[in-house]
């Protein structure tokens, strides 16, 4: 199952992203909903797919912040340093 949320998830709930069967998702939906950060519309955690799929997805979420990050690093480094 992929996690998100840092520090702050830790403290309010993560955002979860739980792969696997569909039986089992929904065998074990009442605990996922109790853990997950509560936002207006509900719980965050949704079905992804297959087993393996919540991995893969929390892996393209910490590509693209990644990539955001650097890109912000660089961004700063050239107004820095720029002539």
């Amino acid at each position: 199952m992929g996690v998100s949320g840092g520090e702050e998830g830790a403290l309010n709930g993560p955002s979860l992203m739980p792969g696997g069967t569909q039986s089992s998702y929904e065998y074990l939906s009442p605990i996922f909903n109790k853990i997950a950060a509560q936002v207006d519309d509900g719980p965050c955690v949704t079905y992804i797919g297959p087993g393996g799929s919540g991995h893969y997805v929390k892996m393209v979420h910490n590509g693209i912040e990644y990539g955001d990050m650097q890109l912000i690093a660089e961004a700063y480094d050239l107004l820095k340093n720029a002539a």
